[in-house]
């Protein structure tokens, strides 16, 4: 039986007017860093674990514009990878420093993309495409 909800943050990265996103291999789309809260932790120090993770890259709370207590979420597809039957994702913006290597880690992302924000309706974003797009406007990007 599927849990009801994964508690997830995902991270905006900003670079100048344009955002970060990745090709996933896991589900053959686009999407942001993100991934699941563990237990008693907040939505900052996950980001900060959740980047580390995906990207190879520390980031500190100086590097974060801005943290929205709005949540965005989405529903996975009824397939058996996926143990929840819905995501809810807390967003957090950050400012990309020149000096920040971003590394795929795994099987996260395997290409990174910097693009405009009016674009991601281009990219294959599956079933998160509109929690996306919620979440440019809740950072003023869209």
């Amino acid at each position: 039986m599927k849990q009801e909800v994964r508690k997830a943050v995902m991270a905006v990265i900003v670079n100048q007017d344009k955002i970060l996103i990745g090709s996933s291999p896991r589900d053959g789309g686009y999407k942001f860093p993100q991934g699941g809260l563990k237990t008693g932790e907040d939505f900052i120090n996950g980001i900060i674990r959740e980047l580390k993770e995906e990207l190879n890259v520390d980031i500190t709370e100086n590097d974060i514009l801005q943290s929205y207590t709005e949540k965005v979420s989405y529903t996975y597809p009824d397939e058996d990878r996926y143990i929840f039957k819905r995501q809810e994702l807390n967003i957090v913006k950050i400012q990309f420093d020149d000096k920040m290597i971003l590394s795929p880690q795994d099987d996260e992302f395997d290409e990174l993309y910097w693009i405009y924000p009016s674009k991601l309706k281009n990219y294959n974003t599956n079933f998160r495409a509109d929690a996306y797009t919620k979440a440019l406007e809740i950072c003023r990007l869209l």
